[in-house]
């Protein structure tokens, strides 16, 4: 009986680190899509600055970093299969 409820014990622990990870990747590939919607924001805020002719190089070249961060975490933490 007690070797029963050592194996009981490990599989409840590797329970806990699975969950652990997966509310890992869940937060990262939240992340991703924050970072995602706000670098489009910025984008927006890009080309009304380029339309009016005034400074937009550095809003969009920050935009353009925030939409690839924001891109590539949802792609490494798999955002679609939760």
């Amino acid at each position: 009986m007690l070797n029963g409820d050592i194996i009981i014990y490990k599989c409840l622990e590797k329970s806990n680190l699975m969950d652990t990870s997966k509310k890992k990747r869940y937060a990262l590939a939240l992340l991703g899509n924050i970072l995602f919607s706000f670098g489009l924001c910025i984008f927006g805020e890009a080309v009304i600055a380029k339309s009016q002719d005034t400074n937009w190089f550095y809003v969009g070249t920050a935009s353009l970093i925030f939409i690839n961060a924001g891109i590539g975490l949802m792609i490494k933490n798999k955002w679609g299969e939760f």
